[in-house]
């Protein structure tokens, strides 16, 4: 009887990936429908229990967050995900994947490892074992946390960010606030020096993101079926100052001739006045590149305006830490 229990279990978990929003359970409205694709590594392994021999490279994920229609409060939640191998020259996972779902409670709470700040949503607080938590970017964005509640670091193909779908939420509130990078940079680190020899590299960041948002942002022009840029950027420090010297950047705006200028430090988003932000090309105004500094290991792309960037299903407007040796 176990085993046939067991049995039926894991067969309930085997569910498709839903091609649009479910309708809301009963009592409940839909906070918001969040999108992702990211790699399969050791740390979504163990987090998710897949198996570590199983041949994953890449995990497509759709999590579903519903709510109180009244209170507003957190309700219940549906995640459904799929892994596998990447299929050859498309966005998808060869042979359709391994589909799994599962679904629970989920709550809101405060406070993260390196962000006593930070908003969580938490799936399955009760369960701490098989709990699962976000951190809150801002209303359109959720980055996974790893078991030491830390952001978790991606790959030059994919992030960990969930980007919201559908119904993106105007940005009103400042719900990301980075108190780690705030106090490292609080000293005054916002105009930018010359490059020279004694230039060291303060970190390298990798990543894909989509294509037409971010080439409006830079002034590049793009096809029309662009759907995604590569990006490999090195930013550059005054070994005994600290302060931002230039930046190098590779990708598919670069592949003729890489990228370089000055960067600089500054403060503040459209919605957080603390935040930390990397301007590229500060003597370039309408040229100029802004990331906001998450952590020591992540980074996200702005706007001109200064709103994050809300990404698909595919691609997010995020840059994971990469090796910093090999881009010298």
């Amino acid at each position: 009887m176990r085993s046939f229990i067991i049995g039926k279990l894991a067969l309930l978990s085997l569910m498709v990936i839903s091609p649009c929003a479910l309708p809301a359970p009963v009592g409940s409205s839909t906070l918001g429908v969040f999108v992702a694709t990211s790699p399969c590594d050791a740390g979504s392994k163990s987090l998710f229990r897949i198996p570590e021999t199983a041949a994953c490279e890449m995990i497509k994920w759709r999590l579903t967050l519903y709510q109180d229609p009244g209170a507003l409060t957190p309700t219940t939640y549906q995640l459904e995900y799929m892994y596998g191998l990447s299929q050859p020259n498309t966005n998808g996972i060869a042979q359709g994947g391994a589909k799994m779902a599962r679904t629970g409670k989920w709550a809101i709470v405060r406070g993260a490892k390196n962000n006593p700040d930070a908003m969580v949503y938490q799936l399955d607080p009760d369960k701490s074992q098989a709990s699962i938590s976000f951190q809150v970017v801002d209303q359109n964005l959720l980055h996974l946390l790893d078991r030491d509640e830390k952001l978790m670091i991606g790959n030059a193909a994919w992030s960990y960010t969930f980007n919201r779908t559908g119904d993106f939420a105007p940005p009103t509130q400042s719900i990301f606030s980075p108190t780690a990078a705030r106090a490292k940079t609080d000293a005054p680190t916002t105009s930018a020096t010359p490059l020279s020899s004694a230039s060291a590299i303060l970190a390298r960041y990798e990543g894909r993101s989509p294509c037409r948002e971010i080439a409006g942002e830079i002034n590049k022009t793009v096809a029309a079926d662009c759907m995604k840029l590569k990006w490999d950027l090195t930013l550059y420090q005054n070994p005994v100052t600290g302060l931002p010297t230039t930046y190098k950047l590779k990708g598919t705006f670069y592949r003729q001739q890489i990228g370089e200028g000055k960067w600089s430090i500054i403060k503040g988003t459209k919605t957080n006045p603390d935040a930390v932000v990397y301007q590229l090309d500060p003597d370039k105004a309408q040229g100029s590149l802004f990331l906001l500094k998450a952590d020591d290991n992540i980074i996200f792309f702005l706007s001109k305006e200064k709103n994050l960037l809300v990404g698909n299903g595919d691609f997010s407007y995020t840059l994971n830490r990469g090796s910093d040796t090999l881009n010298n």
